[in-house]
């Protein structure tokens, strides 16, 4: 039998790693008997829809898989590795340097992967729309083809959101979009274009939603959810979008966070993930991160320790305990002993020889006591509903409402933390938690990220990332996203670049001056 493809998807194939096949005119003299008759599965209701719910496994991988959470974690100073995978020591490097963009580079797969498979999980949609637009209805009568292209428009939305918010620009792949010229003509809309798209995508998967009533073959999303669920989680993935597609302060800022808080409030009630069983196509590799930086844990510091750290040299910053009043860092007036979030085993962990500045003797506890007890297997949180609550309490006191915030704020600081609780104006006094690099005590948005990193560690692949760049925490020189894919540009015939670097391009300027 004969691979067929078309020349627009050829195109994309080529720019996009995409090797999809679509019902079209263009023959490839390529026999082979183990490859499904494309144009068949196209035809078969049943195949259509099963391509369509499939495209949530790729998704899922990027964001709990290997790439590029851990290496996201790393540019935010929350994961600490000294290893060459998962991009880690490059993205660690102080002081820091521009990303990496090469053809095959071995540690590389952070920036390709996200790229290449949400591509193409894009385009088998694409494909699945194409045909039921052309009048293929799925289940008798065409009863299920609502959820299809519900759950279709959902991904589209998922997956456009993802790459608007780690790359400077991107494709915007839909059943309606030409890509064909978009390739020819070298045209990759800005981060803002493509979650424009990203939202337009969710808002038309609510929509139909809202006007059907359905639910999800379990297979597609780790067990089935209704019709109403779907529109919950569109609303959540929206509030989450709006926010940390942010790349500065100023844009953060900017967010409308009336229709933020609008969002949260019609979004889940409970949290959204996988419960990942032995044996089971699920991954939670992202959760097996759990050593911690010395930035991470610094701005509990009540000893100055934190301070003089971020001010030496790097060849000079040797770890050291925090001395708190936080019990989720350490127990009560024992900075070497684990506190109710962290471990402190006594181990220092990381390669000196490869930068002191990655050594830490910090494990964070939150994900090893979730899975060992099983085994490294259990339910995998891919966003929870303390996010949304963090994100609601940020919404307030940028609407002008901080004391609204507090009760969120509060919660876990005082009743697990110990801690005082903050005020409209922040934390104060001799011994206030947190504090900024300069050692003032952190105002209501500084306490504010604090907690939210404490309370969603590795959540999430890119949260605290994005939650950072949007603050303003990274440290100076951290790209503020990743570059398309050099071996994407040179199909482009368009000049590989890449961001990062202090003094470079697409840098963090530094967290008060760091």
């Amino acid at each position: 039998m004969k691979l067929r493809l078309s020349p627009a998807v050829l195109k994309v194939a080529a720019v996009a790693a995409i090797m999809v096949a679509t019902a079209a005119c263009f023959d490839l003299d390529i026999a082979n008997p183990n490859e499904p008759d494309r144009d068949r599965a196209l035809r078969e209701a049943r195949d259509v829809e099963s391509l369509i719910g499939g495209t949530f496994a790729t998704w899922w991988e990027i964001k709990q898989g290997r790439a590029p959470g851990r290496a996201l974690s790393q540019s935010a100073e929350v994961y600490s590795s000294s290893a060459a995978n998962y991009f880690a020591f490059d993205l660690g490097f102080q002081p820091r340097q521009p990303v990496v963009n090469q053809i095959g580079y071995q540690w590389g797969y952070p920036v390709d992967d996200p790229w290449m498979l949400l591509n193409r999980a894009l385009s088998a949609i694409r494909d699945a729309l194409q045909v039921i637009e052309g009048g293929l209805k799925i289940g008798p009568n065409g009863a299920d083809t609502p959820r299809a292209v519900a759950f279709a428009k959902f991904m589209q939305g998922v997956a456009h959101g993802f790459i608007a918010k780690l790359y400077d620009k991107g494709f915007i792949i839909d059943e309606d979009a030409d890509v064909e010229a978009s390739v020819e003509q070298k045209k990759l809309p800005p981060y803002g274009e493509v979650m424009a798209a990203a939202r337009r995508y969710l808002a038309e998967a609510r929509a139909i939603a809202s006007k059907n009533s359905f639910s999800t073959p379990s297979v597609w999303m780790g067990r089935s959810y209704t019709s109403q669920d779907l529109v919950r989680l569109t609303h959540s993935y929206e509030a989450r979008f709006m926010a940390s597609v942010a790349r500065t302060p100023q844009e953060r800022a900017a967010v409308n966070w009336n229709e933020v808080l609008s969002h949260i409030q019609q979004g889940i009630t409970s949290d959204f993930g996988i419960n990942v069983e032995p044996g089971g196509r699920w991954t939670r590799e992202y959760k097996g991160a759990d050593v911690v930086s010395l930035r991470f844990v610094g701005p509990s510091d009540q000893s100055g320790g934190w301070q003089a750290w971020e001010k030496a040299e790097p060849l000079k910053k040797q770890p050291f305990h925090v001395e708190t009043d936080d019990r989720r860092i350490h127990a009560a007036g024992k900075p070497q002993s684990s506190g109710r979030y962290l471990e402190i085993p006594g181990t220092t962990f990381g390669d000196a020889q490869r930068g002191v500045w990655f050594l830490t003797p910090y494990r964070a506890l939150r994900w090893r006591n979730e899975f060992i007890p099983t085994r490294g297997f259990g339910f995998a949180t891919e966003m929870s509903v303390t996010e949304m609550d963090f994100l609601r309490a940020e919404a307030y006191i940028r609407l002008g409402r901080p004391a609204d915030a507090l009760p969120i704020i509060n919660k876990n600081r005082v009743a697990i933390g110990e801690l005082p609780p903050a005020t409209v104006n922040g934390v104060s006094g001799p011994r206030c938690v947190p504090r900024t690099v300069t050692g003032a005590c952190g105002d209501l948005l500084t306490t504010l990220l604090y907690e939210k990193q404490l309370e969603t560690i590795y959540l999430s692949a890119g949260l605290d990332y994005w939650d950072q760049r949007g603050f303003g925490w990274l440290r100076k020189g951290t790209h503020l996203q990743f570059p398309i894919p050099a071996a994407e540009l040179e199909v482009l015939k368009l000049p590989v670049y890449t961001f990062g670097g202090v003094g470079g391009t697409g840098a963090a300027p530094g967290r008060d001056g760091s």
